[in-house]
């Protein structure tokens, strides 16, 4: 078998296991909680690197990119944990009232619910690409989300394709699979989504202006 045969098969091999190391750092820096949101605006951060083809280390930058996020990102995470944890309960009380009102309500917060999760899913990655306050991340990445609609249910699709996974999956495989690579994967695939969108700021200073 011939050296050209072989790198493609060396590469893959060598990026799996980058992406697995990369994985078992990612999960260790969640594990306080509040870290969550920096590990989550420095994996986006070397994804988008490696998705636009700009290889090479990715645990190191990682690191480097987790310190420097580790305020805003707490910020950040730490609104979403308050107003997703007030969703989930109201979420968990109105649908079982079981009357025209909580039915009303229900729709409401489910609505609501959709929202947070679409400015979730674009905060972090703006957190982790661009140099701004943690307020105005969260106010851009509702802007963008509705700027780049057709992008924003693509990032919802996979929601829902990994929320599916989990749900009808045995338990063991959705452990396995997250803590192997899952959490990678999921933001790499995403990653492809993000660079389209954020493609038109990318050469600006570092802050998005009224995106």
């Amino acid at each position: 078998m011939s050296n050209g045969k072989l790198n493609p098969v060396i590469d893959f091999i060598s990026t799996l296991c980058n992406f697995f190391a990369l994985n078992l750092v990612f999960l260790i820096t969640c594990i306080p909680i509040f870290t969550i949101g920096s590990a989550l605006s420095s994996l986006y951060y070397v994804m988008a690197k490696e998705t636009k083809g700009e290889y090479g280390y990715i645990v190191r930058p990682y690191i480097r990119e987790f310190k420097r996020n580790l305020k805003n990102g707490t910020i950040a995470f730490t609104f979403f944990f308050v107003t997703g944890a007030m969703i989930l309960f109201n979420l968990l009380f109105w649908p079982f009232r079981g009357n025209a009102l909580s039915s009303g309500v229900t729709g409401v917060l489910i609505v609501i619910f959709i929202i947070w999760l679409v400015i979730f899913n674009y905060t972090f990655p703006l957190i982790g690409r661009f140099i701004n306050t943690p307020i105005n991340s969260i106010k851009n990445a509702f802007q963008l989300a509705l700027k780049n609609f057709k992008q924003t249910l693509k990032l919802l699709a996979i929601d829902i394709g990994v929320a599916c996974f989990c749900l009808f999956l045995p338990l063991g495989t959705v452990f396995m699979s997250l803590f192997s690579l899952g959490f990678v994967l999921i933001v790499y695939f995403q990653s492809f989504i993000f660079n389209k969108i954020f493609a038109p700021y990318e050469k600006a200073s570092g802050t998005i202006h009224n995106a």
